[in-house]
This record gives structure tokens, sequence and C-alpha cells, in this order.
């Protein structure tokens, strides 16, 4: 059976944000008075609202007002201090372009909102890959929550089990699982045994750089 798509996270998996997304929480999660940090806090930076909040400053119910300007204020100030620092992660490029020529539908499904997507895709002269992008404002729930993956598989017209997930975040290979995807974990801030658990992993490796795009045709 051919694989009729590849949906990939951003942050971590296709560009190289997460020391500076991870930079601009510790100030605001100080500033806040959290006692989270280092790898205590890394454990943590998964999902968005709310929910987020509630984990990254303990004793505090943040409603999802409150939660969203957080995060929003959040996301314009790691933009304004990184923002010309990401990079494209190593073998991102030609893995999409080897995908490109099978024709193979791309998306991108993340936790980030539409101004980070769009800042980073536009900079990085990533968008032309993509013909369907779902992000925070697009879903209700975050992941681990399958919500990201499922629109992203509808919004490319393919049915769960054609599709592969690419992520370098436990809690998305999570959810890929729940959405009853197959996934290839890439490890860049996780150890390859954070992914121990899940059973519907079909590689881990250090990066998209140790793929070929053959490998993943016919499954």
């Amino acid at each position: 059976m051919k694989t009729k798509a590849f949906l990939f996270d951003l942050d971590g998996t296709l560009i190289d944000t997460m020391p500076w997304h991870f930079k601009t929480w510790q100030l605001v999660v100080a500033e806040m008075g959290s006692p989270l940090h280092g790898d205590a806090l890394m454990n943590e930076l998964y999902g968005n609202g709310a929910e987020l909040m509630n984990r990254l400053i303990p004793g505090r119910i943040f409603t999802e007002e409150e939660a969203k300007a957080i995060v929003d204020a959040k996301e314009e100030r790691y933009r304004q201090l990184y923002g010309k620092q990401i990079t494209v992660l190593e073998g991102t490029r030609e893995f999409l372009d080897a995908a490109l020529l099978q024709k193979i539908p791309m998306g991108i499904g993340t936790a980030s909102n539409q101004a980070n997507i769009d800042f980073a895709l536009d900079q990085l002269q990533l968008r032309s890959y993509f013909t369907g992008i779902v992000g925070a404002d697009d879903v209700q729930l975050s992941k681990p929550h399958p919500e990201t993956w499922l629109k992203l598989a509808d919004a490319l017209q393919t049915p769960p089990e054609h599709c592969i997930v690419f992520e370098d975040a436990p809690k998305g290979v999570e959810a890929a699982q729940k959405a009853g995807m197959k996934a290839v974990a890439i490890t860049g801030h996780y150890a390859a045994n954070d992914f121990g658990e899940y059973d519907n992993i079909l590689k881990i490796v250090p990066s998209l750089n140790a793929l070929q795009v053959r490998d993943f045709l016919y499954l």
C-alpha cells in the first residue's frame, strides 16, 4: 500500500527553534514566579492555552483568554528576540525535495500559532512544500490529543492509516498513535527511550538527514 501523505511537526522537526522557544519560556515563567526550570520546564512545553499555563505556573488557574494573551505575548517576544536566528534543520530541504518529486502531499501540524508559522515558513522559504497547515489557532485540543493530525489528514484528503507523522516530541507521537497513524520520531531534544511506550513508531532517528523517502513509499 503506497503512503499517501507525510505530516510534519514544525518546531524541532523541520526547523531549529526549540532552544529559542525554551529561552523565551524561561524568561516568562521566571517573571511569573514559576519554580520550573531546566529539564522540568522542558518536559512541560507541550500543548497550548490554559492547560499549558496551568502546568507552567503551578498553583494558578488560568482562563483560556488569560492563557492566550500570555502565550501570544510570549510568541511575539520570541520572534523579536530570536526570530532571526532560526534555521532549517539538517536534511529538511533534501527530504522535502525528494518527497515532492514523488508527489507525496505534505502538511504541517503544530502547536505554534499562525504568526509563528507564517514567520518561519516565509523567512526560511518552506511554504511551497505544504498543501495543508494546522496550527494552534485551528484546533480545540492540542497534542497529545489527535485533533491536529486528524484535521491535517482531512485537509490533505488522506485517510489516517495512509499518513506518516514526523515528530520530535513524545506527545506528538502519542497524538499520531491516537489518530491511527504511523510515526517517525526525531530525537532532537528527547532521547530514544522517551518514545519507548509507543507502538506506532517506524523509525527513531536524530534528523531527517538519516532518512530516505523511498523507505516510506510502500508500507
